[in-house]
């Protein structure tokens, strides 16, 4: 549709661009998802002076690490030669969940919403997994050797996302499956599958969604949150230092704190980005733990807390709790942070 004019204002001056939204977003494939024609937002927008609030996500599926895995050995139809063997594949991936869950894959499938519970209802019932349920726990595998797929069997246009077709090829859905406070409380991972040129197949990511008291969100990335100065695998050249390490990259002395919108660059630390105004919207995130005391355990438990650059006060001291002191964001979420190379 027409969401993006063929030019853009900046200084005074008018320049032609022939992919706008390339200048506002970067390559934001999630742009293919918008129709030919506005749509209203089902949820009533909240005032611009309000904090932004954290969700409580039970379940996240880590989607980098969702593949297909070749059966041990292939499916054979009774009369059919080797060479013309189908090669069936297991659905893995790790996922990590502070609440008892049941997974599901289905395949095939369109989406439904009845009173703030997402379903998915495939094409037929044989195109989806047994559910299968989980404990509580991080760093979990799921792999059911029963289930298996044969992308093959499917179109072309049934393996990819049709937008107005609207249905997806692969749906992970992992629902809550304890207490009637997380009622509809689910992660869910949308996925296509690509056909490679030697005939096998695999499966990438397409979006993911949290869906917590009858809201259903989209899922983004914040590009920079990582701390890769942390890993041991990753170094970087002395040139790469601005873009890797943990600095505003504006004063390059305080510790970035605060994310660009709608770009997700967490690039500025939270006094640059009240300076610098020229931004749709900023967002500062910070962590807290509880202060540590004399019999304190000394693991690193942060809670993230984020606030919109409309508030008027920025002090690291306001709105924490009574016992719990400010640290690094990136510290909370990569560790502690090792010296930046001089």
């Amino acid at each position: 549709g027409s969401y993006f004019a063929n030019h853009f204002i900046m200084g005074g001056e008018k320049f032609d661009s022939t992919h706008p939204e390339g200048y506002l977003f970067g390559e934001n494939s999630d742009l293919n998802f918008l129709g030919n024609r506005p749509v209203v937002f089902p949820y009533a927008a909240p005032p611009p002076q309000e904090p932004v609030k954290t969700l409580r996500s039970l379940i996240n599926i880590r989607k980098d690490t969702l593949r297909l895995v070749k059966c041990s050995e292939e499916v054979k139809t009774p009369g059919e030669e080797v060479s013309k063997a189908k090669v069936h594949y297991n659905v893995e991936f790790t996922f990590d969940t502070d609440a008892r869950v049941a997974i599901t894959i289905y395949y095939q499938a369109t989406e439904e919403f009845h009173n703030g519970v997402a379903s998915y209802i495939p094409r037929d019932n044989s195109l989806q997994s047994e559910t299968v349920h989980y404990k509580r726990g991080v760093c979990q595998q799921f792999c059911v050797p029963s289930h298996t797929i044969d992308p093959s069997e499917w179109s072309e246009e049934e393996l990819g996302f049709d937008l107005d077709r609207e249905v997806y090829p692969m749906v992970v859905q992992a629902v809550v499956d304890e207490g009637e406070e997380h009622t509809g409380h689910c992660h869910v991972l949308l996925a296509t599958f690509e056909k490679h040129s030697d005939g096998t197949f695999c499966v990438k990511p397409l979006k993911q969604k949290q869906v917590v008291d009858g809201v259903s969100y989209l899922l983004q990335e914040i590009y920079g949150i990582e701390n890769k100065y942390n890993t041991q695998d990753s170094k970087v050249a002395e040139d790469e230092v601005s873009d890797n390490s943990a600095e505003c990259v504006v004063c390059l002395s305080d510790v970035r704190d605060t994310l660009i919108l709608p770009c997700r660059h967490l690039c500025l630390c939270n006094t640059c980005a009240d300076t610098l105004r020229s931004f749709r919207a900023l967002l500062q995130i910070r962590a807290m733990r509880k202060k540590l005391g004399p019999l304190s355990p000394t693991s690193f438990n942060p809670i993230i807390a984020s606030q919109t650059s409309d508030s008027e006060e920025h002090s690291s001291s306001e709105n924490i709790p009574p016992g719990y002191e400010v640290v690094s964001l990136l510290e909370a979420l990569n560790g502690p942070l090792t010296p930046s190379p001089a």
